[in-house]
């Protein structure tokens, strides 16, 4: 994310819904360019156990970073895999992979706890929108008796890149509301908070601020799982 920033503060300093948006990050309604460096982590927990319902978090570096505070809050209640990525929904690869950790009938989850937009921020809307919809059906479609959360980007130390935020946030919201599905909305839980007391960069957080996130979305799983 860090190797992106560059790219992405220049395109976007003149404006923030610059008409050429998509000149500096090549977007059709299927495709997204590539950042510097693609990454992607993924990790299942309980595997050979079925005794606890399963949660499934999806996000990017900052899901990376909540994941364990998570994973021990959930202990002995869930259990919980997570898969970050630099993906934009977007780009076709992100599609396979997310089929991919949601495609073993063995081990269903009971919680999909979904978030994407921090590597978005350079993807026109409209194609966002698109995509993001999609990423929402296939998981509805390979985890039919999940409880889906949809999770807010969170906000950034950089004002004009949190517009560019809030403008997938409202995407993310209305796909949330057209589904009939719960949100878990950590932009406004951490916006009002002092950015240079608690964000360690633009987009990463201190650990006070990431202990809040982690508990939020402990507590909004353990609620949909009705633990």
């Amino acid at each position: 994310m860090k190797t992106a920033l560059a790219a992405v503060v220049a395109a976007l300093a003149a404006s923030v819904f610059a008409d050429d948006i998509s000149k500096t990050c090549p977007v059709s309604d299927r495709l997204r360019g590539h950042e510097q460096t693609e990454w992607s982590m993924y990790n299942a927990g309980g595997m050979i156990h079925t005794n606890m319902p399963r949660v499934l978090l999806v996000g990017d570096s900052i899901t990376a970073q909540y994941q364990g505070g998570v994973a021990k809050l959930l202990k002995g209640k869930m259990y919980m895999s997570y898969w970050a990525s630099s993906y934009c929904v977007t780009s076709p690869v992100y599609m396979k992979l997310l089929e991919a950790f949601l495609d073993d009938p063995t081990l269903p989850y009971d919680v999909v706890h979904f978030n994407n937009g921090l590597h978005s921020l350079a993807t026109p809307v409209e194609a966002y929108a698109k995509r993001y919809r999609e990423a929402v059906a296939l998981i509805r479609r390979k985890a039919p008796k999940a409880k889906i959360i949809i999770a807010t980007s969170t906000p950034l130390k950089d004002a004009k890149l949190t517009v560019r935020v809030r403008a997938l946030n409202e995407v993310a919201l209305a796909v949330a509301k057209e589904n009939g599905l719960e949100v878990n909305d950590l932009f406004a839980r951490l916006d009002p908070m002092d950015r240079e007391a608690n964000w360690s960069d633009t987009y990463h957080h201190r650990q006070p601020l990431k202990e809040i996130e982690t508990k939020q979305v402990a507590d909004a799983v353990l609620k949909a799982a009705g633990r």
